[in-house]
């Protein structure tokens, strides 16, 4: 499969920006996952990337084959761009059967009908439906809708697949699923795959590599270790999960890293960053589940457990910490009152 190349993508529904010069490379066989909240601009890179939209300038190719090129006038049809495409409403045509709608991309393709019904029933087969190729949607769930418009997008062996948001439709336990079935039909296709989604879950358990968005930007580009831990940019902490953030001024500890002094910290809070400059006002992240309480005769910061709520494999504390109200997680009940509060040296994480 190819690598996909997009650079300094541009595009603006008039005076709104919705692709500000943003640029990434897929490698071959690479999941990556364009990941932001709706309005980002992830929809419309991937509806760039299939020709179903027009980038006001930038350049994207697919291997050795240029889509786009605004500045020379190149704009190829999304007919021949030969990608597989899986769109949030699968687009899936009622009146016809399973096995219809698969074949379908390979009769525009010409493919003789011995070799696309062999096709058909392998695709099937692949994503568990090769029972159900005579039946029609509406005889079908929702989860197994879904993989009939993932197999009809991977039948013709497309040289990229794209998926905008195909598992928005299900429910909880099914999406888990569908994630788990596509994750492993990717890698044993070694499918060169772009998926769109506003789910961080989704994100972190199916990408190599993630792409944070927001205002047409890109915000981070790294694995999902990387960008949930080193998330560099105070939107990206936020949007990746639960996070707490604390805002005091760096110096220099007494082993020669970087401490955050606070006044409702006043031991400060060890940096997890290398190269930080001793000085200024700064804001770091800590997520919930690295905070530990202590009993109120414990080391840590003064605190005030105020709020507590089980969620079945952890609780989840609200705990005030002089003027501040950190969210905790942990595993075992504390009580309501007095607490101390500690953050493990290195558990937090320098943002902007």
């Amino acid at each position: 499969m190819p690598e996909i190349r997009v650079q300094n993508l541009r595009k603006s529904f008039g005076a709104s920006t919705v692709l500000d010069g943003i640029g990434f490379t897929v490698r071959d066989k690479e999941f990556v996952t364009l990941l932001g909240p709706s309005g980002c601009g992830k929809t419309t890179t991937l509806m760039s990337i299939a020709g179903f939209q027009t980038p006001d300038e930038g350049v994207i190719a697919v291997g050795g084959d240029v889509f786009v090129d605004r500045a020379a006038g190149v704009d190829l049809p999304a007919e021949r761009r030969d990608l597989g495409i899986v769109f949030q409403s699968y687009a899936v045509w009622p009146h016809m059967t399973v096995a219809q709608n698969v074949a379908f991309p390979l009769s525009l393709r010409k493919v003789d009908k011995r070799t696309a019904r062999g096709r058909v029933a392998e695709v099937l087969e692949l994503v568990e439906l090769g029972a159900h190729a005579d039946r029609y949607p509406h005889q079908l769930s929702g989860g197994q809708q879904q993989r009939v418009a993932l197999a009809r997008a991977i039948a013709p062996s497309p040289r990229v697949l794209l998926l905008d948001e195909p598992f928005s439709n299900l429910d909880a336990k099914l999406r888990e699923r569908a994630r788990d079935r596509l994750k492993q039909l990717q890698l044993s296709l070694g499918l060169t795959t772009v998926f769109v989604t506003h789910d961080q879950d989704e994100a972190l358990a199916m990408s190599d590599r993630i792409l944070v968005m927001n205002g047409g930007r890109i915000l981070r580009d790294g694995t999902p270790e990387e960008v949930y831990r080193e998330p560099g940019a105070r939107f990206v902490a936020e949007f990746l999960g639960q996070c707490n953030f604390v805002t005091g001024s760096i110096e220099t500890g007494p082993g020669g890293g970087a401490v955050l002094r606070t006044r409702d910290f006043p031991d400060g809070i060890a940096i997890r960053a290398d190269g930080v400059s001793a000085s200024g006002a700064a804001t770091v992240a800590v997520r919930p589940h690295d905070i530990e309480l202590c009993g109120p005769d414990g080391n840590g910061a003064e605190g005030t457990v105020v709020e507590s709520v089980f969620l079945g494999d952890h609780y989840r504390y609200t705990v005030a910490v002089g003027g501040a109200r950190l969210e905790v997680h942990a595993a075992r009940p504390v009580a309501p009152g007095p607490v101390r509060v500690r953050i493990p040296p290195h558990s937090a994480v320098l943002v902007d």
